[in-house]
């Protein structure tokens, strides 16, 4: 037989395999397993196996079957081990053949067969006893079963070797069983006999991976300080080039672990990594396993899209390995499930919601079947897989089948000495009757679940269990309300979950935390939402009052609103104070406006509707000259909102329209392409709209206007702040066709009448660009004709160009008019890097942050125009809650913005701003950006909505008092 390997002898043999170690050093491990799968396959059909240093021969067999298990080959390298053990049997090489027998075990267990792995245990019995019924787990017992273990013609070496080997077994046996202070045992004798003088090169190599394994059984009990010294002595040790899959496992743990302390971005990341370098390794299975893994923490920080594109990219139906497959398709089930209940793209309709249930049924049904037979290789994640399940059922109030499936778990789990898992349990079985007590109205469950809940926060607190603890907390907090604890206990209890919320978003990267926080509803969203059932409920009853009773229960509900519409003003400016100035401002208790003063001073001509995202729902409110209602739209969740949103926002991103193409494109409307591009953007545009439209029910929020009603105030929340209002179709016309439009920040209007002095205009262009921002050719053109505007009223303008931010920041207080024309940068949760661009003639960059503008006093600046790219655009702070540069000089004084959410081409947004100004001689501010939107609508090239519809005009929207024209 040909061996390119050359390894009929010794000496051949120990350089064929020196060769596979140096690619595994170079990181090449399809390679080294496709020759180390020859060597064997050529030593065991020659029969070279049984006839030389046995020594040699078993560094093959050990590092084969690793690479086997990282590769998912389990039969394939099953088959020559098992043939392996026959001929060394044959031989009577007993200690060989016990060595080879062992990893076949090894082997086993990496494939999560227990069952197969105890059968071929039992088959040892002759040489070591039945270790699994007889085996007393202390010193004096594993010395008494050691001196009854007998192998024909095995020298201290070996015996060293198998003993090593036979309780690296025993312990990984027991970590399938749950049994961890026992596996510690084995595990620690194990990595005893690695040490000391004479111990075989193969026990020693060995030491690695009984490190990992009791740093693994250490977590799984829940002995978190063990895993923190492990993990430590291990960093040092571990090199990625020789030992991959134990750097992989490094960073399973060390993830693990921080998942469980609540620091989620870290934990994610270390999860990440362990993909990246599976897919480097090109391993199949261990890809698969990491898919697996990582599709779990998405579905954990309701990154349930990513989660559902990793698993059905994994191609479960392609997958060997029948373990994993089973808990790819329970992962798959629970991540649609988790879909459903945080998005419904539409309001559905009854029909469509008796399919939605039936379809959730269905997926229900096979989370309440999923097998407890087959187990996977780490217990703790069988055990969590199967408390996603429960939760997935309590999730959608199916009571009864998580009462069921948490008496499963209990019965499958019982036996272990894991105070991570008895502690999860618990929690479970403390959530369970929480939600049982709410479904059956009976108070004795929720006294039953504050009672183990309470217990089992403590222990927690000591294991530092900050993600579980969270949900504990907050579970506590709603028991106690209803068994109606000291307001002053509850508000303590809601502080300390708030701060772990807190910690652990801050733990993730920005866009990672909007994710995270969708469904987590702040102390302040529930305090909002309680307020809500009240208002409902007083709704409902309302409608079966006595009719002279009616007015008066009306009045008390609209009292009611009027203090909720108040305090969502207030805690929205408090907040904008803590993120954009750093502050720890606190909601200050102010007395409600009068509902009086709210009714009377409304303007009469105008409707404000005024929007509040929930994670599960929204609330409208309508306000008028004696209009004050509001209305709850269930099932439409914060999600489904965000969703339609981010399709025109991805659709527009794609399109080169912007004012720097002002240079390198002009608005070709007669070129193929670019009609095809403007109308993909129109169609994606109407149908986000139309949509949007269904779900916020527009419709029947504007079918009974009075017919005097010309224009409509909309105070946005959440991604409704970025949403173009002016292009929802309403009654077959655009809603600017209607009705002029202003976007404010409060629900009650602050409105300036102040007469603008001469000589206080500011007018700033950027028209230098740099490595980061292409040059603004149309700046000069734009200050040009603003320039011209100003002085036609007799009003100086201060004119500066390419001027520092110091220089700007000098003139801004001052000024009555602001015009400002550059660049604009947002940084995610960073308002102290997002803001105004400048950048001088030698390409220095400075931005005037949103920070330094909530730090300037801008309340004699009536009107400001931002014409800097995405200049109204706004980012999500984690929760509900906005920012941006509107908002930002809202809040520090500015009475009034102009702004638009979407980069423009430069020349349309000079001719636009140019038509805005001359309608401003003629009429209010929100009838001028009216007439200018209908002026563009009505031209054929510009009738787009891409175009003028992100126009808006923020804050005061009434005539700007200029002085007369000369």
């Amino acid at each position: 037989m040909k061996n390119r390997f050359h390894c009929d002898t010794i000496t051949e043999l120990k350089a064929a395999f020196q060769s596979t170690q140096t690619k595994l050093f170079q990181g090449n491990l399809v390679a080294a397993y496709d020759d180390l799968l020859e060597i064997f396959t050529y030593r065991l059909l020659s029969g070279k196996l049984i006839e030389s240093d046995l020594d040699a021969d078993l560094k093959v067999i050990q590092s084969l079957a690793d690479l086997a298990a990282l590769f998912g080959q389990f039969k394939a390298a099953d088959d020559l081990l098992f043939s392996a053990v026959i001929l060394y049997k044959k031989a009577n090489n007993e200690p060989a053949a016990d060595y080879t027998h062992l990893r076949r075990i090894q082997l086993t267990l990496d494939h999560s067969d227990l069952k197969l792995a105890k059968k071929l245990l039992k088959e040892m019995a002759p040489r070591i006893g039945d270790i699994i019924e007889n085996m007393q787990f202390s010193s004096a017992g594993f010395t008494q079963w050691e001196a009854g273990c007998i192998w024909q013609n095995a020298s201290s070496q070996d015996k060293t070797l198998l003993f090593t080997e036979l309780y690296f077994v025993m312990g990984r046996l027991l970590c399938f069983l749950g049994q961890y202070g026992d596996a510690l045992m084995a595990l620690q004798r194990g990595l005893f006999y690695t040490k000391g003088e004479n111990v075989p090169d193969l026990a020693k190599q060995t030491v690695l991976p009984l490190k990992l394994i009791i740093t693994s059984t250490y977590l799984e009990k829940g002995d978190f300080i063990q895993v923190d010294a492990c993990l430590e002595e291990l960093q040092n040790q571990l090199d990625k080039p020789q030992h991959p899959e134990y750097l992989i496992r490094w960073f399973e743990l060390s993830g693990k672990l921080n998942l469980l302390r609540g620091n989620l971005g870290k934990g994610l990341k270390q999860f990440q990594q362990v993909q990246e370098l599976c897919h480097e390794f090109k391993s199949h299975r261990a890809v698969f396993r990491s898919t697996l893994n990582l599709a779990n923490i998405l579905i954990l920080i309701n990154q349930t899209t990513s989660a559902e594109s990793y698993l059905l990219n994994a191609k479960i139906d392609q997958q060997e390995d029948t373990n994993l497959v089973r808990r790819a398709e329970l992962l798959l089930t629970i991540v649609r499930i988790r879909s459903r209940s945080l998005e419904l793209d539409t309001v559905p309709t009854v029909i469509e919601m008796r399919k939605l249930k039936q379809e959730t049924k269905s997926l229900l049904d096979s989370v309440i079947k999923s097998d407890f037979s087959r187990q996977l290789a780490n217990y703790l994640a069988w055990f969590e897989d199967r408390t996603l399940a429960f939760q997935c059922l309590l999730s959608n109030f199916s009571i009864t089948e998580a009462g069921d499936l948490l008496l499963k778990l209990k019965n499958v789990f019982q036996f272990t000495d894991s105070e991570l898992i008895k502690t999860k349990l618990r929690v479970l079985e403390g959530t369970y009757y929480y939600y049982l007590g709410l479904e059956k109205n009976q108070q004795r469950y929720l006294i039953l679940a504050n009672q183990i809940l309470s217990e089992v926060s403590s222990q927690m607190e000591q294991m530092n269990l900050n993600s579980e603890l969270w949900q504990v907390q907050r579970i506590l907090g709603w028991c106690r309300t209803r068994l109606y604890y000291p307001a002053t206990e509850i508000e303590l209890l809601t502080t300390s979950t708030n701060n772990l919320l807190e910690q652990m978003t801050n733990t993730l990267a920005p866009e990672d935390q909007v994710f995270y926080l969708l469904n987590k509803w702040t102390a302040d969203e529930e305090y909002i939402a309680a307020k809500i059932n009240q208002l409902e409920l007083m709704q409902s009853n309302l409608k079966s009052s006595f009719f002279w009773m009616r007015p008066w229960h009306w009045f008390q509900i609209i009292q009611r609103l009027n203090n909720l519409v108040e305090h969502i003003d207030k805690y929205k400016d408090v907040l904008t104070k803590r993120i954009v100035k750093g502050e720890e401002a606190k909601l200050p208790f102010l007395r409600p406006t009068s509902l009086w003063l709210r009714l009377l001073t409304h303007p009469k001509d105008r409707v404000t509707l005024s929007f509040l995202i929930l994670p599960d729902r929204v609330l409208i409110v309508r306000t008028g000259r004696f209009l004050f209602d509001f209305r709850v739209i269930p099932n439409t969740t914060r999600l489904a909102v965000r969703n339609q949103v981010k399709r025109w926002y991805g659709r527009i991103q794609g399109f080169d329209g912007s004012r720097d193409s002002y240079a390198n494109r002009d608005l070709n409307f007669d070129d193929g392409a670019y009609k095809a591009e403007m109308t993909s953007v129109a169609q994606v545009g109407q149908d986000v709209a139309e949509k949007l439209a269904e779900m916020l029910q527009i419709p029947q929020l504007l079918e009974n206007l009075p017919k005097h009603i010309r224009g409509l105030t909309i105070v946005p929340d959440d991604i409704l702040h970025g949403f173009p209002f002016a292009a929802i179709f309403y009654q077959g016309k655009y809603l600017i066709e209607r009705y002029s439009i202003a976007i404010v920040y409060e629900s009650k209007a602050k409105n300036s009448t102040s007469i603008i002095r001469p000589q206080t205009a500011l007018v700033v262009g950027v028209s230098n660009g740099n490595h980061q921002f292409r040059r603004l050719l149309g700046v000069q053109t734009e200050l040009a004709v603003v320039k011209n505007w100003l002085t036609s009223h007799r009003i100086h303008p201060n004119s500066l160009l390419n001027s520092s931010k110091t220089e700007v920041i000098k003139c801004l207080s001052q000024a009555n008019l602001l015009h400002i024309a550059c660049h604009g940068t947002f940084e995610l949760n960073r308002p102290d890097q997002s803001g105004f661009v400048f950048i001088s003639d030698n390409g220095h960059q400075e931005i005037l942050s949103l920070r330094e503008l909530s730090a300037i006093d801008l309340s004699n600046l009536h009107h400001a125009t931002l014409s800097s790219c995405w200049s109204a655009d706004h980012f999500i702070l984690p929760g509900r809650w906005i920012v941006s540069l509107p908002e930002t000089l809202w809040r520090s004084g500015v009475s009034s913005i102009l702004g638009c959410l979407w980069q423009v081409n430069d020349k349309f947004a000079v001719d636009f701003v140019k038509y805005f100004y001359h309608n401003l001689d003629k009429y209010s501010q929100d009838e001028a950006l009216h007439q200018t939107q209908l002026f563009f609508l009505k031209k054929p090239e510009y009738s787009n909505p891409f175009f003028w519809a992100g126009f808006n005009i923020y804050g005061d929207y009434t005539t700007l008092k200029l002085p007369q024209k000369r």
